[in-house]
């Protein structure tokens, strides 16, 4: 028998919310099946409560490739991998690329993270252990937490500074104040440097993190485990190469959308990036 038109299936379900199919069973997002939900309901004249604030969004630090000096450049965005009919394709993007391929961190070096819990949340040091271990299964990198440390991250305002290609990634949480980006909308930035090998192969080195210490201290008050741990995998995907993705479906929208978990194009993209050159 043909298919029931989408818009149909939608009005049933907000008709009959009890015995309406799940989000998953239409194949769309939470947020996206609460939206049309409402938009229904108001159609309908049934009254709809304001929604809530905006959450921040998730943003990302880039820089470009570079032999000594490093200076800020637009990155090239590159999309891999198109939205096809109903925005089910998985869809991501590199924020750099060389030669066709994405410019990712080496794929035989130990890339080790340091966290610098100062001013975030009580469970830090487990939020970084766990947004790791997901980006180690995502990427197939080895990467580790390789200590809790006090004082400053190395270039935790994004500066351009002195590096070495074994330096780790460093997680700290900052404020407006130390970072001006770091405004009431943005919930962390997260980027890496970009260096050449001695053949000429760029790849990625010496990432940072920044979070917001008062949309984390926000998400303590709530017990938003969940979320706190999305806004640092969000960035994770930066550091390691990953720019925003158009899709709501994926955790590398630009966008909060509710999304908790890597998507089906984060998890290709990771997964294509975790095959970088051994340099």
């Amino acid at each position: 028998m043909p298919a029931e038109p989408a818009g149909e299936s939608y009005a049933r379900a907000a008709m009959d919310e009890s015995s309406a199919p799940t989000a998953a069973e239409l194949g769309i997002s939470d947020v996206e099946y609460e939206r049309i939900l409402r938009d229904v309901r108001q159609r309908q004249g049934v009254e709809v409560p304001p929604a809530g604030p905006a959450s921040p969004r998730r943003r990302s630090r880039r820089w470009p490739i570079v032999l000594l000096a490093l200076v800020v450049a637009v990155a090239l965005l590159v999309r891999l991998g198109g939205a096809g009919p109903g925005d089910q394709e998985p869809t991501y993007a590199f924020m750099d690329t060389f030669e066709g391929e994405p410019i990712a961190y080496s794929s035989c070096r130990l890339v080790q993270v340091a966290v610098y819990p100062a001013g975030g949340p009580p469970d830090a040091e487990q939020l970084v252990r766990e947004a790791v271990a997901r980006m180690r299964t995502a990427t197939g990198l080895d990467v580790v937490v390789s200590g809790v440390f006090g004082g400053h991250a190395p270039n935790w305002n994004f500066e351009a500074a002195p590096i070495h290609p074994d330096d780790p990634i460093s997680v700290s949480w900052q404020d407006g104040d130390a970072i001006a980006e770091l405004t009431d909308h943005t919930a962390g930035l997260g980027g890496s440097r970009i260096i050449e090998s001695p053949n000429g192969t760029p790849y990625r080195v010496a990432g940072t993190i920044a979070l917001s210490r008062d949309y984390y201290s926000l998400l303590t008050e709530r017990g938003d485990h969940s979320e706190a741990l999305a806004v640092l995998v969000h960035e994770f995907g930066h550091v390691f190469g990953l720019d925003h993705a158009d899709s709501s479906r994926e955790l590398m929208n630009a966008d909060n959308t509710g999304l908790t978990t890597l998507g089906p194009g984060d998890l290709e993209g990771l997964r294509l990036l975790g095959r970088g050159p051994c340099v």
